[in-house]
């Protein structure tokens, strides 16, 4: 669920992720892949297998294993030099496709939480994903019927507020 989770929280395609997944595992069956990569790990159905995205920050997998335990960077932290990759991904996903989840009540909390991050620091977080984004993927795939800007893909950070 982790791979998954970053897949998601980066916006990297849900069928890229399904048919890598498919060559990487030998359980990879597509019987699994549906339900489980695309339903819940991408929530690339639009809600039909969760009730929510299961898009999870750095303190969260921290909380829940010990992947964090040697790792050079800071859980906690949301920007900087030390700040885990999760958690620029993770805040970045949630003000990515704030219009589309705002209606989920489940995401209320979260997303009160994602109101109260200062705008100069949000700006950093979306700047430093989009440069992510730009280093690493060939395209970012939007939630299901999440609109984009007019029309374009730009990742220029957005006003949550």
């Amino acid at each position: 669920m982790v791979l998954n989770n970053f897949a998601l929280i980066a916006g990297i395609s849900p069928q890229e992720v399904q048919d890598w997944f498919h060559t990487a595992f030998i359980d990879g069956y597509d019987w699994v892949m549906q339900a489980n990569v695309i339903g819940m790990g991408q929530y690339a159905d639009g809600g039909m297998m969760a009730s929510k995205p299961y898009a999870a920050s750095a303190n969260y997998i921290n909380k829940m294993s010990d992947y964090c335990k040697r790792c050079t960077y800071s859980p906690r932290s949301r920007t900087g030099e030390t700040a885990c990759p999760f958690n620029l991904m993770y805040w970045d996903f949630l003000a990515r496709h704030y219009e589309k989840l705002k209606n989920n009540h489940r995401m209320s909390q979260i997303l009160r939480n994602l109101e109260r991050i200062p705008a100069e620091e949000l700006a950093q977080i979306r700047k430093g994903a989009a440069q992510w984004r730009n280093e690493h993927l060939h395209s970012e795939h939007p939630l299901p019927s999440t609109p984009t800007e007019h029309g374009s893909s730009d990742p220029t950070p957005q006003s949550v507020s």
